[in-house]
Parts: structure tokens; sequence; C-alpha cells
């Protein structure tokens, strides 16, 4: 046996970059990649790479929170969480002026009763 030849499963020896070519070509059945396979292959890779870049980019801003679409923004549940707080103390702060905005009206229309009466 020579330099970088292999024996196949069939007792034959081959060149080892020729059986490394012929691995390549040919899918897990054995039988030849049609032009189909080796493009839908070359597309599915294209979209793994482009993926993994995606990955590494949000990984580099820290953008590692899972973001959900809500309207027209996308929010993290860090960022959803604060925005509810904020809403829910602004909501809190109407209901409680408008809540002395009806005491003080009472008061006057009890000062007008006393005054008419």
């Amino acid at each position: 046996m020579g330099i970088g030849m292999v024996q196949s499963g069939y007792g034959v020896f081959l060149n080892k970059q020729t059986t490394e070519v012929e691995r390549k070509r040919k899918n897990a059945y054995g039988t030849e990649r049609s032009r189909d396979e080796k493009d839908k292959t070359a597309e599915c890779m294209e979209f793994l790479r482009g993926k993994s870049e995606e990955i590494l980019e949000k990984l580099r801003t820290g953008e590692t929170e899972v973001s959900y679409p809500i309207g027209a923004e996308f929010y993290t549940e860090k960022e959803w969480d604060k925005l509810l707080k904020k809403f829910d103390d602004i909501q809190e702060d109407v209901r409680q002026k408008m809540e002395e905005r009806f005491r003080k009206l009472e008061e006057k229309e009890e000062e007008k009763r006393v005054a008419e009466g």
C-alpha cells in the first residue's frame, strides 16, 4: 500500500484524495448527488452561516434576550416589564388626580348647598 492510499471496503486500494472527493459527491445513500441537492445544501449552508453571524453580532452587542413583536416595536421581557411599570405608575397618578378633583368638586357643591340653605 502506497502513501496516501486507502483500502476500500472491497479490498481495492484507492488514492485517499479520490475517496474524499467521491465521499463529498455522494449523499447518505451512496448515490451521486443531483444538482438540486447541491443547490439545496449550498442554500442551507448559506442560511446557517447568516444565522450564526446574526447570533455573533447579538452576542457582541449584548442583545441576548429574546424579543417579542408588540405592535410596531420589539420588546424584551425586561423592557416590557419596565414599560408596564411606567404605565401602571402613570395610571395610578391619573387616578389619584381624578379622585382629588372629584373630592374638590364635591366640597364646592357642599359649600354651595350650605350657603343656599
